[in-house]
């Protein structure tokens, strides 16, 4: 365990954060914690000695973007560090909104107008002093609680419970408001998150699955449909035509990170290919042709 004097900062930023492993369902039997896992950002939020500081899971600092949550922070003491969902909530869709949220969070900085945002907190990393790391999740859950209930509101507890079967029923009863799925973690785990036996699994309540976006057809600006590689290898064009607000949230990501047209006799298609591969979810049907319904890109930005 680390120990700052004066409530400095311990870990050292951006800090990483673990990712869950997938799994096929939510796991039975003692020592598990299952949490909802939301439609949004993942960041870490952290208290240092100049302000809040805000990163995504990519180590972007998106602090700017986010400052009603600079705010709720602020009230927290030095050295606090939160792993957490930045979400955001659509009163009259009553559900999580990631479109607006990708609309803030790759703005320059928030309109005046734009919708509120939440970190929802599930874990706690340090507090003042204290590196929080080494210990269990037994023991930095309770700590997260307090941090928490001494915040502004936009930082709120995730939901959670110790009953597999209650988690199950939030999976299913949930999907609607954006909940993805459940994640479950070891109350004896540590917080290591390059450790290949990371006791965080990770189930997904939706009928979708990761894939490399590796090329766009249509402009820059505004694509017409993305070209995608799927988890089995097959490379597919994503159907129908993009909406006017997924074109243009994917033309802003692209923007810069395009190579020369290519002809695909596979897809009989013109696309241009990203020079570094992006992740994106797409909703598949399958079959020898697989159907591929482009649906966002992951939010590790």
């Amino acid at each position: 365990m680390n120990s700052g004097a004066n409530g400095a900062l311990v870990v050292r930023l951006p800090v990483d954060l673990v990712r869950p492993k997938p799994a096929e369902a939510v796991p039975d039997g003692p020592g598990w914690h299952h949490s909802i896992k939301l439609d949004g950002w993942r960041v870490a939020l952290a208290v240092t000695a100049e302000g809040v500081r805000i990163h995504s899971r990519s180590k972007r600092e998106v602090t700017r973007q986010f400052p009603e949550l600079v705010d709720a922070g602020s009230q927290l003491a030095t050295g606090t560090v939160i792993d957490g969902e930045v979400v955001v909530w659509n009163e009259q869709q009553r559900s999580f909104d990631f479109e607006a949220l990708q609309s803030r969070g790759l703005a320059r900085r928030p309109r005046s107008a734009a919708p509120g945002a939440i970190l929802v907190a599930f874990d706690l990393l340090a507090v003042a002093h204290t590196d929080l790391r080494a210990e269990p999740l037994r023991t930095r859950w309770p700590r997260l609680r307090d941090v928490v209930d001494e915040a502004g509101p936009e930082i709120q507890m995730v939901l959670a419970t110790e009953d597999a079967e209650e988690a199950r029923t939030w999976m299913r009863d949930m999907r609607g408001q954006g909940v993805e799925g459940i994640v479950s973690k070891r109350w004896d785990s540590s917080y290591r998150p390059r450790d290949p036996r990371a006791a965080w699994r990770k189930v997904r309540s939706a009928d979708t699955t990761d894939a490399r976006l590796i090329g766009i057809t249509g402009p820059e600006r505004r694509p017409w449909g993305a070209v995608v590689e799927l988890p089995d290898g097959r490379r597919a064009l994503t159907t129908p035509r993009l909406p006017p607000v997924s074109a243009s949230q994917l033309g802003r990501a692209v923007a810069g990170r395009l190579g020369a047209s290519v002809t695909d006799a596979e897809l009989d298609v013109r696309w241009r290919p990203l020079t570094e591969p992006l992740t994106a979810e797409v909703r598949v049907r399958t079959g020898r042709v697989p159907l591929v319904r482009y649906v966002r890109l992951r939010p590790d930005v």
